[in-house]
C-alpha cells in the first residue's frame, strides 16, 4: 500500500490495484481475529462513500507504518481504537478514523 499525493493505492498482491482519493477517505475500520495479539491478526479497511471497503490491506503490508503515521496526524483519528485493536484476541472491529461530514 502506499500513499499519493491525492490517494491511497492498495494491491492484493496478486495483480489487483484500488486508488481511493483521499478526499473520498471516509473511515478506516480494523478488523481482528482470534489469533491475536502474536498473530498476523489484524487488516484495515478503508471506506470511501460506499459501503463495501475500497481497500484492504494486512499491518504487515508494505507501507503499513508510513500508513499509520500519515492517518494519525488527521482530524478524526482514534489512537485508542487503534490501541484497543492491537490488543484483541476476538473476532471484532474497532473504527480507528472517520471523517466528519
Amino acid at each position: 500500500m502506499r500513499i499519493e499525493a491525492d490517494a491511497i493505492v492498495t494491491s492484493d498482491g496478486i495483480g489487483t490495484t484500488r486508488r481511493l482519493a483521499i478526499d473520498d477517505l471516509k473511515r478506516v475500520v480494523v478488523a481482528t481475529d482470534d489469533s491475536g495479539p502474536w498473530g498476523a491478526d489484524f487488516v484495515y479497511l478503508l471506506y470511501g462513500p460506499a459501503p463495501d471497503p475500497v481497500g484492504i490491506f494486512p499491518i504487515e503490508a508494505e507501507g503499513c507504518l508510513e500508513f499509520v503515521d500519515w492517518l494519525s496526524a488527521r482530524p478524526g483519528y482514534d489512537g485508542r481504537a487503534l490501541q484497543r485493536a492491537a490488543g484483541s484476541t476476538s473476532v471484532a472491529r474497532f473504527t480507528v478514523f472517520e471523517r466528519d461530514s
